[in-house]
């Protein structure tokens, strides 16, 4: 398989390591935010759920114990997420062309803007 279509469940034990931690200081940063919207699209609503449930109960943990508590604790949820999003992959665990910020702005522009 070329690298131009991996996907997650397609990368080794480290690169998935890196594809999620990269992913959950997104997501944290975006529920710190309250604006976890774009990924409320796709069918992952329970993941987000528990997730969004561990990191509230969690939020005075330091960044560092947040995220490695997250990624021990939810880290299939992650996973989850990741399969329903579909995104390839670099073969170290990076984002092959984009960033998930870049992403999100992506995605955040193709929405119809309400009066």
């Amino acid at each position: 398989m070329s690298d131009s279509e991996l996907t997650i469940t397609d990368l080794d034990e480290n690169a998935q390591q890196t594809a999620l931690a990269e992913f959950a200081h997104f997501y944290i940063a975006h529920f710190k935010q309250n604006s976890l919207e774009i990924l409320s699209q796709y069918r992952v609503d329970y993941s987000m759920n528990d997730i969004n449930r561990y990191l509230f109960e969690n939020r005075y943990f330091s960044p560092e114990e947040l995220i490695a508590g997250v990624l021990k604790d939810k880290r299939s949820l992650f996973l989850n997420i990741l399969k329903t999003v579909k995104m390839t992959y670099n073969a170290n665990g990076s984002l092959k062309d984009n960033t998930w910020e870049g992403w999100y702005r992506q995605n955040y522009a193709k929405i119809e803007q309400g009066i």
